[in-house]
């Protein structure tokens, strides 16, 4: 067996991610706030009927951040809770935010999230990109856990 082609399997293997975009018809800074101060990220951030109950944000690198959930996205189970925690790595202004993810449902993994933010003709472009997943299992509940919160985020801004 060519080690080379071993480690190259194993590169890919432990690469796993996802990529979702969505056009949200706010401008750049507002949509970069709903991501970053706590107070907004309440009122959108959570899978299907799940809520925040707690969220802060130190927005710095190497600064944390941590989100915590109630209930489940089905909206059975409002007792259940889970948290999401980790720390800034890259912070550009209305541009690029990007954070380590480490979940209370899956404790053995840390993830890397970025989320890129574009001016369009209609808005803001808003492009998720989660990273690092170790099973194709994870990577699938948390596609359908950011498609969930993305389609929930325009309604921030319909006034």
């Amino acid at each position: 067996m060519n080690p080379s082609a071993t480690l190259e399997q194993n590169k890919v293997d432990n690469n796993l991610k996802l990529e979702i975009s969505r056009v949200i018809k706010a401008d750049r800074t507002r949509v970069f706030n709903a991501w970053t101060q706590p107070e907004i990220m309440q009122k959108w951030i959570g899978p299907g009927m799940m809520k925040i109950v707690h969220a802060s944000a130190d927005l710095r690198v190497g600064g944390a951040y941590s989100w915590e959930m109630q209930g489940r996205p089905d909206g059975s189970d409002s007792e259940y809770k889970a948290k999401a925690t980790g720390i800034y790595k890259k912070i550009i202004p209305n541009e690029l935010v990007s954070f380590t993810w480490h979940a209370t449902w899956a404790p053995d993994e840390e993830t890397l999230v970025t989320v890129r933010f574009r001016d369009v003709a209609e808005g803001t472009e808003v492009t998720l990109t989660h990273e690092r997943f170790k099973t194709e299992e994870s990577r699938a509940g948390h596609q359908r856990g950011w498609t969930s919160m993305l389609d929930k985020l325009p309604t921030l801004f319909q006034q």
